[in-house]
């Protein structure tokens, strides 16, 4: 007996739903099949490293210091960064008097990386200050006394502004290297992200194919705009390849990040920007400029996102020249 059209309709429907959630069931069992690659452990921190522990986990960071302190610096990394893309200016720095502290922020680095972390840029300010309670302790009176100076580079921007607003009367200066500080709202992929297959996948892909030397190499060439040494790659794929760091960066995928009321900072703030950025472009720091009560902006010809990096004797010029001024209005 002939089907009716309607029956061989349902009939149809019926196998491609049937098919599409055999596909669904074997799409969210697979990636657990797949085995991890074994991460081989990295070289370690460095001979001045220390760790400060806070509730979730601890935070590797690095101290310099020589002689009499006339001032103290925090320098804070971008996405995927470290202290080690701080490695040209501590010293000059150092030699200016500062007392120079380098932080891996919460999942970077070799920071503790642990599921279910915030990574608001407030809970990041709120963690950084406890640190900045922490050196303070150590100094002498006068040296405790001092005033901040917060650097911070691309995502680093928006954790100084966050520092910046939490505890105002201990910043002396802000200087933002491409500082990206404008928020972004939850979209569809953070919700996606929820679904733990999907965060398998990914984290599948990370290992497999994004975390390699020459997936890195090519981030950094678009990032430098040169291309990188082998020691300049090797620098950033290390901490990245530790256990837990596709972790932070879903974290961070999830969470909305919202814009500091920027108008309400009054610390004198450089930026400095790569005219030829492609990650943060230039307009965003002319934006940042207009936006900040009191602020300069200082551009370095030819190079990208990473100035304090590829053009490190400008880089450092232009912030002892800043922090020189700063200290000479006497905040």
């Amino acid at each position: 007996m002939e089907r009716r059209p309607g029956e061989r309709i349902r009939r149809f429907f019926l196998k491609a739903g049937m098919g599409l959630l055999a596909a669904f069931l074997l799409l969210s069992l697979l990636p657990y099949l797949i085995p991890l690659p074994r991460v081989r452990e990295p070289r370690g921190p460095f001979p001045e490293s220390t760790h400060f522990d806070f509730q979730g986990g601890a935070l590797h960071y690095r101290v310099w210091t020589s002689g009499e302190i006339r001032g103290k610096a925090l320098l804070v990394h971008g996405l995927g960064g470290s202290t080690f893309s701080w490695r040209h200016n501590a010293a000059p720095l150092v030699e200016a008097g500062y007392l120079v502290a380098a932080v891996d922020l919460p999942g970077f680095g070799y920071s503790s990386r642990s599921r279910g972390m915030d990574h608001s840029q407030t809970a990041r300010a709120r963690i950084l200050w406890k640190l900045m309670d922490h050196l303070d302790r150590d100094l002498e009176r006068e040296a405790a006394a001092l005033d901040w100076n917060l650097v911070g580079h691309s995502m680093g921007g928006g954790t100084i502004a966050a520092m910046a607003l939490q505890d105002p009367h201990r910043v002396e200066s802000l200087t933002f290297a491409a500082g990206s500080v404008y928020g972004r709202p939850p979209g569809t992929f953070s919700r996606v992200l929820s679904y733990p297959p999907t965060a398998r996948w990914l984290q599948l892909a990370a290992h497999y194919y994004f975390l390699t030397f020459d997936r890195v190499e090519g981030l950094l060439t678009s990032a430098y705009g040169r291309e990188p040494s082998a020691e300049e790659v090797t620098g950033y794929l290390e901490p990245l390849s530790l256990p837990g760091t596709l972790d932070t960066l879903l974290g961070m995928a999830r969470t909305p990040q919202t814009t500091v009321p920027l108008e309400n900072i009054t610390a004198p703030a450089l930026l400095i920007w790569g005219e030829e950025d492609a990650w943060v472009p230039l307009d965003a720091g002319r934006r940042l400029a207009e936006n900040l009560p009191a602020a300069e902006l200082r551009v370095i010809p030819g190079t990208g996102h990473c100035p304090m990096e590829t053009r490190p004797q400008e880089f450092n010029l232009a912030l002892l020249d800043f922090l020189e001024k700063v200290q000479g209005q006497g905040r």
